[in-house]
Parts: C-alpha cells; structure tokens; sequence
C-alpha cells in the first residue's frame, strides 16, 4: 500500500486529464505536506485541472486557497466568491470566507465596497440557481440575512 503522495502521483501518471488527480496533488503541494510546498506548481496543476473542464468549480477553492497562503488578497477574493457561487464549494467555502472579512473590514474600511460586489454577485447566483431548481434552499436567505447583520439592520 502507498501513502497519499505516491498514490497521487501514479494516478497523475496514469490519467493525466484526471481533474481530481490534478487537483489532490495541487493540495499536496500547497500545504497538505508541509516540506513539499511549491505554490507555483500547484498552481500549474489546478490550471491544468481547469484547463480540462473551465466549469469545474472546486478549481476556486483550491486557487483561493494557494492565493491566500501567497498573501495575494485580491485574488483570494475573486477566488472565493467563484467558489461561494458553486453548490459544491459554497459550505467549505462560506467558513474561510466569513473569518477572512471579519478581519478585513475592521482593519480597511473601503474594502467594504469589494465586499458588497462580490456578495451582490454571490446572491444573483444563489437566487438564479433556486429558480432554474423551482424552489428555494435556503442559501440566499441565509447570505441575506448575514449581509443584513452585518450593515446592522
């Protein structure tokens, strides 16, 4: 039996075009083993992942993810609310994203501006996804009511 790395790296080897492969050792690379930390070929290997299916959107997390540890905030955000925009992504997704603008918004008060566009965006999406369903799951009312908390209504 292999551990994680070599597992991954055979199933790199055998399936090249394997999204997932791609994506699990980019994890790999940015963090999951500390003493193999190489953002940049992590990010070659969600680029790769992305470049196989562009709709695959665990891709966000995983560039929001490297971009944060990289200390490039703007691109963490755009990541981020990519990912808070994907029904597969968006509960992972939603606890980094809450800490991250907690913090923000009391340190630079016109970040707040980037945050409304990006929630804006996050809540078209939630809504447009409940229609297209014919029903609602609760996701945009529960950003609603925390974009609601936070302004102090």
């Amino acid at each position: 039996w292999m551990d994680s790395v070599p597992l991954f790296e055979s199933s790199l080897v055998t399936c090249p075009r394997s999204i997932k492969s791609n994506l699990e050792i980019s994890k790999i690379y940015s963090g999951l083993v500390p003493h193999m930390v190489d953002y940049e070929k992590s990010l070659k290997l969600i680029r790769t992942a992305q470049s196989i299916d562009p709709t695959y959107c665990d891709v966000h997390q995983q560039y929001s993810h490297v971009y944060f540890h990289q200390q490039k905030y703007i691109l963490f955000e755009r990541e981020m609310a990519q990912s808070l925009r994907c029904p597969f992504t968006m509960g992972q997704a939603m606890g980094n994203w809450n800490k991250y603008w907690k913090v923000v918004l009391k340190q630079d008060a016109s970040a707040k501006g980037r945050y409304d566009k990006y929630m804006a965006s996050i809540q078209e999406e939630v809504a447009r996804r409940e229609e297209e369903e014919g029903g609602s799951s609760g996701d945009r009312k529960k950003m609603k009511k925390k974009k609601e908390k936070e302004e102090g209504r």
